[in-house]
């Protein structure tokens, strides 16, 4: 699957699976320039759980759905944890405008409406999207090392009857050179899955390969069609927000949907 770079906007851009276009699909991994947000928030700032002015939030998404031609896209509250939720026309938008009205405690989303915008946000986590043509069901996963020791791939996958049919794409996430962790939380992660964990010994210390784990996680399940952007958050400064490198920063996005 090959990720194309495309404008967002006068001034930003996105990443783009074009594998999952011709699935009848569309996604795109926004990148952190484009926006209104000021340092440390600059620019495409996509979220309300930072210390960045609502305004410039709303001001963000309503550039990058008009950019990507939809009227909006839900989100969740996002806790590192398991729970997926379903997303129909009646929750179409859900906190697009503001934190009160986003979908709580979940860190999936999955709809099969048409017409129906998913995101999650992410500063170094991975963003995941899941689709099927056949079933006609989509989700967008975020999946950090404390999402993926509480299963939420199985959780997420788990949504499809024929996980060979299902189509993934991982966008920009920190890569293991960045991501160095604890013994307990290389273990932790190992213990959820067959697969195990996919770590790097560097200087005697672990580094855990999120994506790596990801697609591992993934092919044990049966869903073998599993892209990776192969894009370091952490490395590119310009492109995305970091958590690790920075500390206080933006989120960017990924937003899913089939449309209508």
């Amino acid at each position: 699957m090959a990720f194309e770079r495309r404008r967002l906007g006068r001034r930003g851009h996105a990443l783009v699976p074009t594998a999952l276009e011709k699935e009848g699909f569309s996604a795109a991994f926004t990148e952190r320039s484009g926006g209104s947000s000021p340092p440390p928030f600059d620019s495409l700032n996509l979220s309300f759980s930072v210390e960045d002015s609502p305004g410039n939030v709303r001001e963000n998404r309503v550039l990058v759905a008009t950019g990507l031609g939809i009227p909006s896209f839900a989100t969740a509250e996002q806790v590192h944890g398991s729970a997926v939720a379903r997303v129909g026309p009646g929750r179409a938008g859900a906190g697009f405008a503001d934190l009160d009205s986003r979908i709580p405690g979940a860190d999936a989303l999955a709809t099969r409406s048409p017409g129906v915008g998913l995101a999650v946000l992410v500063a170094d986590c991975l963003p995941v999207v899941m689709a099927s043509s056949r079933e006609r069901t989509l989700a967008v996963v975020h999946a950090g090392w404390r999402g993926l020791a509480a299963g939420i791939l199985a959780r997420a996958a788990g949504l499809f009857e024929s996980p060979a049919e299902v189509r993934v794409a991982i966008g920009p996430a920190i890569g293991v050179d960045h991501y160095e962790v604890g013994e307990d939380v290389a273990l932790a992660v190992a213990a959820a899955s067959p697969a195990g964990a996919v770590t790097e010994r560097r200087g005697g210390r672990v580094h855990l390969d999120l994506a790596g784990t990801a697609r591992a996680a993934l092919r044990s399940l049966g869903v073998r069609r599993v892209e990776v952007a192969d894009v370091c958050t952490a490395c590119e400064r310009r492109r995305f927000f970091s958590h690790r490198r920075d500390g206080p920063s933006g989120r960017q996005a990924v937003v899913a949907w089939r449309p209508a």
